[in-house]
């Protein structure tokens, strides 16, 4: 990751070229590459980032909530502290990220790639990981309250003190506590 972080102006650029590739289907401007950038604690809440590369980007306490991310590259990337509370991350490339105590509350996951992912101590509550790749994925002290996990890969998942409270792994099946 790059040491200096990227100035507003040089973002704004890159973000208006994206949104011009992504509105004329890649005949003018250019896919956003973000990769390895120093994107710590921008404000990127409700950006079209769709199937841009932010592969091993340092996105510690970025604002990234409602972003549209489908189909991004965030491989390697650094999420810690990140908000992506309700962003739409289907089909994205999160496999290695680092994403601890980031807010992924309402957030569309589905098919995303989170394999070999440090997901500890994340709220995931409501969010849709259908189809989702976890595989080897560290959800300790994660909160699934209500999370869609329905075909989801769990494969040698870490899930020690996750709260899995109403979360459907199955059509009908749900965890439900004592207390409810």
């Amino acid at each position: 990751m790059s040491g200096e972080p990227m100035s507003r102006e040089e973002l704004e650029q890159i973000l208006e070229a994206h949104r011009l590739w992504i509105h004329t289907d890649g005949e003018q401007g250019e896919c956003a590459n973000l990769s390895k950038a120093n994107l710590k604690g921008a404000d990127l809440s409700r950006a079209n980032l769709i199937g841009a590369n932010l592969s091993g980007a340092d996105l510690r306490g970025a604002n990234l909530s409602e972003a549209f991310l489908r189909w991004a590259n965030l491989s390697g990337s650094n999420l810690i502290g990140s908000n992506l509370k309700e962003a739409n991350l289907s089909g994205a490339n999160l496999s290695g990220a680092d994403l601890m105590v980031a807010n992924l509350s309402g957030a569309d996951l589905v098919e995303a790639n989170l394999s070999l992912s440090d997901l500890s101590g994340s709220d995931f509550s409501l969010a849709d990981l259908r189809s989702a790749d976890l595989r080897s994925a560290d959800l300790s002290e994660t909160n699934l309250r209500r999370a869609d996990l329905r075909r989801a890969n769990l494969s040698w998942i870490v899930l020690l003190g996750a709260d899995l409270t109403g979360a459907v792994f199955y059509s009908g099946w749900k965890i439900v506590r004592d207390e409810e």
